[in-house]
């Protein structure tokens, strides 16, 4: 085997395993008592320590936050997706001018950081009557993500859009029985995308939930920390449990990530 082949593949091999390293590190302390944890963080637990997920769910309250997470983040991916997708395809049929203004637009929205406009959205969600409800956690995550949707489909959708104005195809039959079948890789992967944000987010749930039974995972998992005195098996058992749904959605959609993101940029 070639020399240079060999030293690619450790170097791989150590760099996963790099990346690998915290993940594992998280999960085999999580069955661990927190008088190990603090004694030796990096050395394999003595025993399956179960009790650390019973009861970080039993305070966590898991299955009430666990739905109401799993229900705004699928209706966010939901909303987003078809926002950024009919935003794309009506930009794609606009003028080049006024669709390269819009675009822009939606680029310019990309780059603002949330901390930016956090104060804003806070006095906004008052106002409008969002705070302490799933709505409005849906409508400004929506609000978020849409400008990196139409980023990642615009591209793809106008050199579709000139292979089907050949076949004759008006707007909406080239949307409905052309554009949807072919986007399918670049959909699963802007959903993917939005799913893993919307789980994982701390910041937006914090601002605009107080009410304890509309929580989300992430907001129960720090006030979690808290209440609980710092005790670290309870709280990276409750992190491992909150992370099993984000890592079975990854793994099954991984696939079409890249060639999705590809498709948007390339295209």
């Amino acid at each position: 085997m070639n020399k240079t082949v060999v030293l690619k593949s450790i170097l791989w091999l150590c760099l996963g395993i790099i990346f690998i390293l915290p993940v594992f590190l998280i999960i085999m302390n999580a069955f661990k008592p927190n008088n190990d944890i603090l004694t030796s963080f990096i050395s394999f637990p003595k025993s399956l320590y179960l009790e650390n997920f019973s009861e970080a769910m039993r305070i966590m309250n898991f299955w009430t936050v666990f739905r109401n997470t799993l229900f705004v983040t699928v209706c966010t991916v939901i909303v987003a997706s078809a926002v950024s997708f009919m935003s794309a395809y009506g930009i794609s049929h606009l003028p080049q001018k006024t669709g390269d203004k819009l675009y822009t637009l939606f680029v310019v929205g990309q780059i603002i950081p949330f901390h930016a406009v956090m104060i804003a959205i806070s006095m906004l969600s008052t106002k409008l009557g969002l705070t302490n409800t799933h709505l409005g956690l849906i409508i400004f995550y929506s609000g978020f993500y849409t400008s990196f949707g139409v980023m990642t489909y615009v591209g793809f959708l106008k050199s579709v859009e000139e292979a089907a104005a050949i076949d004759g195809a008006g707007p909406f039959r080239t949307m409905v029985q052309i554009i949807l079948p072919l986007v399918k890789s670049t959909t699963v992967t802007i959903g993917i995308l939005f799913f893993l944000w919307t789980w994982n987010d701390l910041l937006l749930p914090s601002i605009m939930i107080s009410d304890v039974n509309l929580r989300t995972i992430t907001v129960n998992l720090y006030m979690f920390k808290s209440s609980t005195n710092a005790q670290w098996n309870l709280l990276i058992a409750g992190l491992v449990v909150s992370m099993i749904p984000i890592i079975i959605i990854y793994i099954v959609g991984q696939k079409h990530i890249t060639s999705g993101l590809t498709a948007g940029a390339v295209k």
